[in-house]
């Protein structure tokens, strides 16, 4: 229960900063098109995710492949169109909910990003390397946990968090830049059952009062 609980914070975290950030759509990543592969790694659970650019992120698609329960699952997530789609593989079924269309799954309008870390009370640790790309480092506390992140230029690189013991990391482990793509992998299934999600509306600044109020 508090495993599922530490990722949900980070969860609402990450997706609160980019969901209050705008980004010139041109450069939301630091390449045009590419194969971003991440390890995740939560109490010693390994899983992987696979992030698929093109256009600089105007199209992008993440693949993650987690065991839960001795059940492997494979989850996609795909921007395409001012659409976020969630889907299941296994069970060939989704959501699809409206988004801006500077929003981004791994990559963040630096500037607004360190306003909001500052407002929170973040601060900057300095610079570390990862595959060669120098990275700044943020820190915050949220609910006791506390959360790091590293950014290449405006692009999540590393990530972790720590909380009353437990630890979840997230790390690239290899970037290519290429526009050889898997086929089909922008696509969305013709036979998945697809329901549509409101709009979320969610700042970063209203989940920073939530949690201090709690």
């Amino acid at each position: 229960m508090k495993k599922i609980y530490l990722l949900s914070l980070i969860a609402l975290f990450f997706f609160a900063c980019n969901e209050g950030t705008s980004t010139d759509e041109s450069v939301k990543y630091p390449f045009e098109s590419g194969i971003v592969k991440y390890e995740n790694d939560v109490m010693g659970m390994k899983t992987t995710l696979t992030l698929y650019i093109k256009d600089y992120g105007d199209v992008e698609c993440s693949v993650s492949e987690v065991e839960l329960m001795g059940k492997k699952m494979t989850m996609k997530s795909l921007i395409k169109d001012g659409y976020l789609y969630s889907l299941s593989i296994d069970q060939k079924s989704g959501t699809k909910m409206k988004i801006d269309q500077e929003f981004s799954t791994y990559s963040f309008d630096t500037d607004m990003f360190e306003e909001k870390i500052d407002s929170l009370g973040g601060k900057k640790l300095g610079t570390e390397e990862i595959l060669g790309k120098t990275c700044q480092i943020y820190s915050m506390m949220q609910e006791g946990a506390e959360q790091k992140m590293w950014i290449w230029k405006n692009m999540l690189m590393k990530m972790s968090a720590e909380q009353n013991g437990m630890v979840m990391g997230m790390e690239v482990k290899s970037i290519e830049e290429t526009n050889n793509f898997p086929d089909g992998i922008f696509d969305i299934p013709v036979d998945y059952n697809i329901t549509d999600e409101p709009e979320m509306d969610m700042d970063i600044d209203e989940f920073g009062d939530e949690n201090a109020a709690g």
